[in-house]
């Protein structure tokens, strides 16, 4: 996306980037479309401003219906429980059937194409953590398009689940062309294929965390973030990251959401060869499993890479002389004693002195610990 732009255009894009509210960055949008050159090499950058446009108008109306305290069925998700697992896929993939065995969700199962409307949330429960799951219209239009409405709820979304239907005639076709679309559209599915965030900072220059090799060189960031008028930040590249990818990360063009596949209708003759074949266009960080609605079989597996894709832990608290709470506390996983009193209540985590734990990580049922202790999935916290 990286290209020589006008003064004036690039003018525009230097406003988008420091733009902090919706409105701001429409406006922004609009008037570095008005003024940016039409030619071959803006061409992909005009491409994304005009789909960004269109996503920042519907959240812009999510804004305002919000305010008003009314409500627009059919476009956004409020998420609840521990986290929200978006389900895309090709028409009659098996998204409403799993949502359907999985939640209590009121959800269109038909075998007719393009039955789901609109999106249909509900509830799972796995290990005491309540999961929402999402069946959304199909990603791909009958006229070979993109679905912008369910871009908008993957780039939303927590995680997104990719459902794949096994009786399919070209499963590995159906996989490419749905991952292709998430990816084209924003939504990076693997940190693995090259993706970079970028943190603002008031001083310190300009720090460059590689995981992975990326393909630019320090001088070529600064020069990147210079003409964004960016020169303090963090900037964390994973794989073979380019400055494309450091553009998009400044524009907010792309966002990285854990991805996996369901392989759905896994109880059709030969299912098992045709996944593990179409799950060789799989990089490592995108993991598979097979289920069927039908059977039941595989739907464990769902919440379960869910679950430890949200990156998580469940924490059961108690008071002293008290048994703990039989519901957990849901938190990031590599939260510590001193966050998990926080999420309790600001005042806990000022007053806490230490807190006691039983789990897997002490030596001892009711192990003292300090407030920068971490306690491990399953763990019962008592805080003092």
């Amino acid at each position: 996306m990286v290209t020589n732009l006008p003064a004036e255009a690039a003018a525009k894009l230097n406003k988008y980037s420091e733009a902090r509210t919706t409105e701001e960055k429409i406006r922004a949008l609009e008037e570095f479309l008005s003024a940016v050159p039409k030619h071959k090499g803006t061409e992909k950058l005009r491409l994304w401003a005009t789909r960004r446009l269109a996503e920042l108008r519907e959240e812009l109306e999510k804004e305002r219906v919000k305010r008003s305290g009314g409500s627009r069925p059919g476009i956004f998700v409020e998420k609840e429980g521990a986290g929200q697992i978006v389900l895309v896929g090709p028409p009659n993939s098996g998204k409403s059937s799993i949502v359907a065995r999985l939640t209590n969700a009121k959800v269109v199962v038909s075998p007719i194409p393009y039955s789901t409307r609109i999106p249909a949330p509900g509830m799972a429960t796995y290990l005491d953590v309540k999961l929402q799951l999402v069946d959304t219209p199909p990603l791909l239009t009958p006229d070979g398009g993109v679905n912008s409405r369910v871009v908008a709820l993957a780039r939303n979304a927590d995680v997104v689940g990719v459902v794949i239907g096994l009786d399919s005639d070209d499963v590995a076709r159906d996989l490419g062309s749905a991952l292709r679309a998430l990816d084209e559209r924003g939504v990076a599915y693997s940190l693995q294929k090259g993706f970079a965030r970028i943190e603002r900072r008031r001083e310190g220059g300009v720090t460059l965390v590689p995981h992975g090799t990326p393909r630019f060189t320090e001088a070529e960031l600064r020069e990147l973030l210079n003409s964004y008028r960016i020169y303090h930040a963090l900037v964390e590249t994973y794989g073979p990251a380019t400055l494309d990818d450091v553009e998009a990360a400044i524009l907010s063009a792309r966002v990285y959401k854990p991805t996996f596949v369901v392989f759905s209708k896994a109880d059709l003759p030969g299912a098992e060869s045709r996944a593990r074949e179409a799950a060789k266009l799989l990089p490592p960080d995108v993991p598979w499993v097979m289920a069927s609605a039908a059977t039941g079989v595989g739907l464990e597996g769902i919440l379960a890479t869910s679950f430890r894709l949200l990156n998580v832990k469940r924490i059961y608290t108690k008071k002293p002389n008290a048994p703990p709470s039989p519901e957990p506390l849901v938190v990031k996983a590599d939260a510590t004693i001193r966050d998990i009193a926080e999420k309790i209540s600001p005042e806990l985590a000022k007053s806490m002195r230490h807190a006691r734990v039983w789990g897997k990580g002490v030596r001892y049922g009711g192990q003292r610990v300090g407030p920068d202790y971490i306690p491990q999935d399953g763990d019962i916290v008592e805080i003092r």
